[in-house]
């Protein structure tokens, strides 16, 4: 599959788009976050599972691959000044998610699944 995406609009910017706003709306209208959170796990699974089957789940991966590493370094950011004194579990937590979604976006280059 060659991926194509809006010009001069990066992968992760779109993946995260597709992985969070339908679970912000279903939040809305249902006034419930679980069933919301629950729409974004099962998206961020199935970009994980067969990002190839749509552009929509490979930028969601791109999105799972970018986003956890800016969030771990947020983190990282608040435990040397102290604001984060705990945050060592969920910065173990973002980089798992973010080495996991890189480890998939290369295994599928290098078979010939996806061609950027």
């Amino acid at each position: 599959m060659i991926v194509r995406t809006v010009p001069f609009v990066p992968n992760f910017i779109l993946g995260g788009i597709y992985l969070f706003v339908p679970g912000l709306i279903l939040t809305l209208f249902l006034n419930s976050e679980p069933p919301g959170a629950i729409l974004v796990a099962l998206t961020a699974l199935a970009a994980l599972i067969r990002p190839q089957a749509s552009p929509m789940l490979f930028c969601v991966l791109c999105s799972l691959r970018t986003v956890p590493f800016l969030i771990a370094g947020a983190i990282a950011v608040g435990m040397r000044i102290g604001l984060a004194q705990h945050g060592l579990p969920a910065l173990v937590f973002f980089i798992a998610i973010g080495a996991v979604a890189h480890g998939r976006i290369h295994f599928l280059r290098a078979s010939g699944q996806i061609d950027i």
